[in-house]
């Protein structure tokens, strides 16, 4: 199990250079790392001692970790050196996720921009996804118009209306002891 160890330690290495630029995974990184807990697994669980089951635990304890910590860098530089707009060498297990990350960074940094901007109906098409839960609710006192979480635009009421809310809008409502909740939908 020695290459497992010379392997990960080339990996934290390489990701230890630079702080901000991904290192180069050593070729076939993620596959030898699998391949080796898997191992280490069926030697855990076809051992004939206890103290060499603990040993292969151990080790396959020792080595996720590393390659969770190694995996969490990675993809904090990953998605920092997207959102600057840079290029990025990765390991070829990961190519196939990097579309789907440059979509999630490209769509992070147009909610950015409608928030900054002030765009609020431009936020919409984010909250059709969203599924909102609504309640029902009847007014103990008047309320003026006032524009929902799902973007739609609520009111006037008055004491008495029944109205069905979001249920952001409706437990600040609620608080303030100007509805109450009848039902849920």
């Amino acid at each position: 199990m020695q290459d497992i160890i010379s392997l990960l330690n080339q990996a934290v290495s390489g990701e230890l250079k630079d702080e901000e630029k991904l290192g180069q995974l050593p070729p076939g990184f993620y596959g030898i790392v699998s391949l080796r807990l898997k191992q280490l697994k069926v030697m855990e669980l076809t051992a004939s001692t206890e103290e060499a089951k603990l040993a292969a635990k151990e080790l396959r304890k020792s080595i996720t970790e590393l390659v969770n910590t190694i995996m969490d860098i990675r993809l904090k530089k990953m998605a920092s050196e997207l959102l600057k707009g840079e290029t990025i060498e990765v390991d070829e297990y990961e190519r196939p996720l990097i579309p789907s990350l440059v979509k999630f960074i490209s769509q992070f940094n147009e909610l950015r921009s409608y928030i900054i901007d002030g765009k609020t109906k431009e936020l919409e098409h984010f909250y059709k996804d969203a599924p909102t839960v609504y309640y029902l609710v009847q007014f103990q006192n008047p309320a003026d118009k006032f524009m929902g979480v799902d973007l739609v635009e609520y009111g006037p009421f008055e004491a008495g209306d029944l109205a069905t809310l979001p249920q952001e809008n409706a437990k600040i409502l609620i608080e303030k002891n100007i509805v109450k909740k009848v039902g849920e939908i």
